[in-house]
């Protein structure tokens, strides 16, 4: 079993977060926070790390979690910990870390309770599979309005326009994620000719 490599700085920043569910823009922080990284805004330290992300998912070493209808979250593997077993997550790791670096995901969880899927109720399934499929639309436009908003602001306050872009990205990667799910819902409904 041979290891991928990962760039040092990269590496101190996953091993601050095993144990942790975090995304995109979390791990960002964490890695531009480190001293030795050689990237020294977000949007080329942000396209740097998602491509790492995606190289370590593709290896096993990362998963990403079920969607929350949040940000997507991204977890280390067992894998990832056997893998890189020197690597402990230091005591005062958070402690580090400037107050605007803290992770915005633990904050989160304390500020907003995590909402459990609904369980589908053996009497109402369809009911239970529409209600779903509706509220899958009604974030699928949310998204959608929220990418063409910021492809609009690139346009009108190109001062704005390295952020947006990232933005731009994860909204329209959201509403991708969201129309899969919307069309799984839909042929399970029309397959078996519950609509």
């Amino acid at each position: 079993m041979s290891t991928i490599q990962i760039k040092p700085e990269l590496l101190h920043a996953l091993s601050e977060l095993q144990g942790d569910s975090f995304t995109v823009a979390v791990l960002t922080t964490y890695y531009l926070d480190r001293p030795e990284s050689p990237h020294k805004s977000k949007k080329p330290a942000r396209q740097f790390v998602y491509r790492n992300m995606v190289r370590l998912m593709k290896a096993g070493l990362m998963e990403k979690l079920p969607d929350d209808g949040g940000w997507p979250k991204y977890q280390l593997t067992q894998k990832f910990r056997s893998q890189y077993p020197i690597l402990k997550k230091p005591a005062s790791a958070l402690s580090t870390l400037p107050p605007k670096a803290a992770p915005p995901v633990k904050a989160l969880a304390k500020a907003k309770p995590k909402a459990k899927p609904k369980e589908i109720q053996p009497k109402k399934p369809v009911a239970a599979l529409r209600e779903r499929l509706s509220k899958h639309r009604s974030d699928m436009l949310c998204a959608l309005g929220e990418a063409e908003e910021y492809e609009s602001l690139c346009k009108e306050l190109p001062e704005f326009s390295e952020e947006a872009q990232s933005l731009y990205a994860e909204a329209r990667e959201r509403s991708a994620l969201l129309l899969g799910k919307i069309k799984a819902l839909e042929s399970l409904l029309s397959s078996n000719d519950l609509r």
